[in-house]
C-alpha cells in the first residue's frame, strides 16, 4: 500500500461528495505500445489498495497570503474551495491556492484504490460514464454544476467526453488515448486521519 496524492477540480470534488463519482481516469504517460486491453503496463504507479490524498483548491486565512504552503501550521484555517460557503466568504479568506500546492496535511479526502484497468479512453461504458459523477439533468446528462454545454449529450458516455475535452483540450477525446480506469471507495478524512486507523 502506498500513499500518493492526486489534483480533482471543484466539480469532481462536489461529485466525490455527493458519492456519484467512484472513478476516475487518467491517461497513461508515455502511451504504452503493444499491450492489450486488461495489460497493466509498469508505467502505472497506482495499485490496488493505494491510498490517495486529495489534492483541491483551497484558502487559508488571509495572514497566511505571503506564507508558503509548505510553511503554513498545520492548525492553521483552511477552507477547500470547491464547498465554500458562499462567494462573499471567499472574498474573507486569503487567496485562493491551487489544489497542486495543497499540503498533505490539509487534504480532507482520501481514496482507497479497488480496482485498476487499463483501456482506450472511448471504450468507457455508460454504467462507468456514470461512476465518473455524470448524472442525468433534466433530458440530458452532465454535472449537477457543470460550467459546460450538455444540451446536446444524451449519454453518460457523451457527457463525459464533453468533461473530458474540457479538462484535457479539443481533440482529447478523438484522440483515443490509453487511459488507467480506477475505481476508489472514499473516506471523509485526511491522508494521516486514515493511515492513523
Amino acid at each position: 500500500m502506498t500513499d500518493r496524492p492526486i489534483l480533482f477540480s471543484a466539480p469532481m470534488i462536489r461529485a466525490i461528495l455527493a458519492g456519484t463519482k467512484t472513478q476516475t481516469r487518467r491517461i497513461i504517460k508515455p502511451q504504452p505500445d503493444g499491450i492489450s486491453e486488461g495489460q497493466i503496463p509498469s508505467q502505472l504507479r497506482i495499485a490496488v489498495g493505494d491510498r490517495l490524498w486529495v489534492r483541491e483548491a483551497w484558502h487559508a486565512a488571509r495572514s497566511l497570503n505571503s506564507t508558503r504552503p509548505r510553511d503554513i501550521p498545520t492548525d492553521a484555517d483552511i477552507e477547500h474551495a470547491a464547498t465554500a460557503r458562499s462567494y462573499a466568504d471567499i472574498g474573507l479568506k486569503g487567496k485562493l491556492r491551487p489544489g497542486m500546492f495543497m499540503p498533505r496535511w490539509a487534504s480532507r479526502l482520501t481514496l482507497i484504490v479497488t480496482d485498476v484497468r487499463v483501456e482506450r479512453l472511448q471504450d468507457i461504458s455508460e454504467a462507468d460514464a456514470r461512476a465518473e459523477g455524470i448524472v442525468k439533468v433534466g433530458r440530458f446528462y452532465g454535472l449537477e454544476d457543470a460550467d459546460w454545454d450538455c444540451a446536446s449529450t444524451e449519454s453518460a458516455v457523451d457527457a463525459y467526453a464533453a468533461l473530458w475535452e474540457t479538462i484535457n483540450g479539443d481533440g482529447s477525446w478523438q484522440a483515443n488515448p490509453w487511459v488507467a480506469a480506477y475505481t476508489f471507495t472514499v473516506q471523509l478524512q485526511s491522508i494521516d486521519e486514515a493511515a492513523a486507523r
